[in-house]
């Protein structure tokens, strides 16, 4: 749903400014925010003008930006009713629960209307989130988001910008999220790990410029970027067909390794911790695929991520792991690179060091080395 139009006003060679549009209902762009959270009570608030419940009420203001926007919970003995004054003006309006959580929380998407500072009426929205369980509390993240493109060193990129925090205003930039299309596919992907996910005050490396998010309006309608005097390198797509990212390291018996110093091979990545009981669970997946192609060229390099290196060794030793191990550390460089956010995961890469599986485990993680051994003799 599109409330405003895109544009695009460039500003020269070192910065540039987007007009940004409204948009909401796109699941994959709507992914999970900094939840917020407000209490309810059981007596009205003073000062407001609330509506005649016809159940047990509960009561709690929103702050958005701005506005306060009262909430109220009519606990009926059919229903949970929801009435939100969504545009601040007095006026209750009854709001649809959207889904039901399997913790039995109820879940609704409720359109706003801020009104800033300078006056004007901005779009917003948001999921509230209540469980008749913990009545007292009612949780809320954005569910709304803005887009547009930008002119960045003679190419356009689509973008898009959230306001990580909910509360309303996007001029916040520790506090704000940025998904530019680094890769020039016209799509913007917004898994945690992605290449193209970034802070709104983080450097960011496109076409061998690095640039940083100068400015952003209070009410998200537009961005100004500039050149940065940090310099940064480019984000590695971590994606399948796309070249496995290098590095260069020590192995755990003190030699050195460099992963591309093993193409010809196919190389399974995986990052573990000794304290991962799915990491442990995987070992046998990872011994079995070696036994199974001994004269295949796999190798399987773990990359652990313990705090403490003599836990990793003790690891090694009480599962007896006999596969090639790196210690990285809880802040090593190797996760950094591959901007591990859980464990374990897994890397398939193949003899030309292209990364042909990602995050796979058992079954499927043997399969696909199957196939890729299969491919490569048909």
């Amino acid at each position: 749903m599109i409330v405003l139009l895109m544009g695009v006003l460039s500003c020269g060679a070192v910065a540039s400014e987007s007009e940004l549009g409204y948009f909401v209902g796109q699941p994959v762009m709507t992914f999970g925010c900094f939840t917020q959270a407000i209490s309810l009570e059981s007596n009205p608030i003073d000062g407001i003008e609330w509506p005649e419940a016809e159940g047990d009420p509960l009561y709690g203001l929103l702050r958005l930006a701005e506005n306060d926007h009262p909430v109220l919970i009519d606990r009926r003995k059919i229903e949970t009713v929801l009435l939100v004054d969504s545009a601040g003006n007095g006026e209750f309006v009854k709001r649809n629960w959207f889904s039901v959580l399997l913790d039995g929380s109820s879940v609704a998407r409720v359109p706003f209307l801020l009104t800033h500072a300078q006056g004007q009426n901005i779009p917003y929205q948001a999921r509230l989130i209540w469980n008749r369980n913990v009545p007292a509390v009612m949780t809320y993240c954005r569910d709304s988001y803005r887009e547009g493109e930008i002119e960045l060193g003679g190419a356009s990129y689509r973008l898009s910008i959230f306001d990580e925090d909910t509360d309303g205003r996007y001029d916040d930039l520790e506090d704000g999220i940025l998904l530019i299309d680094a890769d020039g596919d016209r799509r913007l992907l917004s898994s945690s790990d992605s290449h193209e996910i970034f802070s709104l005050n983080e450097p960011f490396n496109l076409g061998g410029i690095t640039y940083e998010v100068a400015e952003v309006s209070l009410d998200g309608t537009w961005i100004r970027m500039a050149e940065s005097a940090i310099s940064v390198a480019p984000k590695p797509p971590l994606l399948a067909s796309y070249p496995a990212p290098d590095f260069s390291t020590t192995d755990a018996n003190g030699n050195p390794f460099v992963l591309s110093g093993f193409q010809g091979s196919i190389v399974i990545l995986d990052f573990w911790a000794s304290w991962c009981a799915p990491c442990i669970d995987e070992l046998p997946t990872l011994q079995r695929i070696l036994d199974e192609f001994p004269t295949e060229k796999i190798i399987v390099v773990g990359v652990n991520i313990d705090r403490v290196e003599d836990d990793f060794r003790d690891a090694v030793k009480d599962h007896d792991i006999a596969f090639l191990q790196l210690y990285d550390s809880d802040t090593g460089p190797i996760a950094d690179l591959y901007r591990i956010i859980g464990v374990p995961m897994t890397y398939v890469i193949d003899r030309d060091g292209i990364i042909q599986a990602r995050g796979l485990r058992k079954g499927e993680l043997i399969t696909a080395v199957r196939r890729l051994i299969r491919d490569e003799e048909e």
